[in-house]
């Protein structure tokens, strides 16, 4: 478990964590909207308009990104500090579709978290409390 790392996020509750996470993950833009010492987190994305597909609405990729983020990043904070993981799978369900300037909450939950493998599932909320997708990863650990 990272906790100096989850003690300087709880200090960012609310805050972007785009200068905490580097590349794609940092595009995200996502903010810490819930952690504990534990580093159970809970993530919330703003939908932006470069996120959208041809009909206007949120791309499923995006969401997947959403998902693929907050399942990667909860798994770095609740395994110790030489552990790595990579994606190895991801199934997603498409329930809803979200618009700009709605916000996505990213509630991750891990599974199990074994010697070379990991498994780690995801709901996405809107703001109404609905629904919007949910994911499973398998994670292999590559260190």
């Amino acid at each position: 478990m990272k906790t100096e790392y989850i003690q300087q996020l709880q200090g960012h509750l609310q805050g972007p964590i785009s200068g905490k996470v580097p590349g794609f993950g940092g595009w995200l833009n996502a903010k810490i909207a819930e952690i504990d010492a534990t580093g159970t987190l809970e993530l919330d994305f703003t939908v932006r308009e470069e996120m959208l597909n041809p009909m206007g609405v949120l791309h499923g990729g995006a969401m997947a990104a959403f998902i693929d983020e907050v399942l990667g990043f909860q798994l770095f904070l609740k395994t110790p500090d030489d552990a790595s993981y990579v994606s190895m799978t991801m199934n997603i369900d498409f329930l809803r579709t979200a618009r700009v300037g709605e916000v996505l909450r990213a509630i991750p939950e891990v599974i199990r978290i074994g010697k070379r493998t990991a498994n780690v599932r995801c709901v996405l909320l809107n703001q109404a409390g609905e629904q919007v997708a949910q994911g499973v990863s398998n994670f292999m650990r590559v260190v």
